[in-house]
């Protein structure tokens, strides 16, 4: 959990900030209007995962999968009960530092 921290700080500012959608229709929903980075839960289902990957090969979505936080952290680290996947818009500057702060992560690894 420790390397996903700031990752997860960010997404709590980015939420605070308006700027976070949440949930499986949302992001879907907003996927259709601009290009996304779409963050996902370790355990989500299925059907989110194959939504995600068809919408990632029409190239709209990139995605990261945080391994060490299931949906219930998640959602706590954004002020929901629980939250399977979240999105930032490409161009915004939280989703350059939440991609910024994954790459450190991977690295550190």
């Amino acid at each position: 959990m420790n390397g996903c921290e700031p990752l997860l700080n960010t997404l709590g500012m980015a939420r605070r900030a308006g700027r976070l959608v949440i949930g499986q229709d949302h992001v879907f929903a907003e996927c259709k209007k601009c290009d996304l980075l779409v963050i996902l839960a370790n355990d989500c289902s299925s059907s989110v995962l194959r939504d995600v990957n068809a919408a990632v090969g029409r190239g709209s979505v990139k995605t990261i999968t945080l391994d060490n936080v299931d949906r219930s952290e998640l959602g706590r680290r954004i002020g929901v009960n629980t939250a399977q996947i979240v999105a930032l818009q490409s161009n915004d500057g939280f989703a350059r530092k939440v991609l910024s702060l994954q790459d450190r992560s991977d690295a550190d690894e």
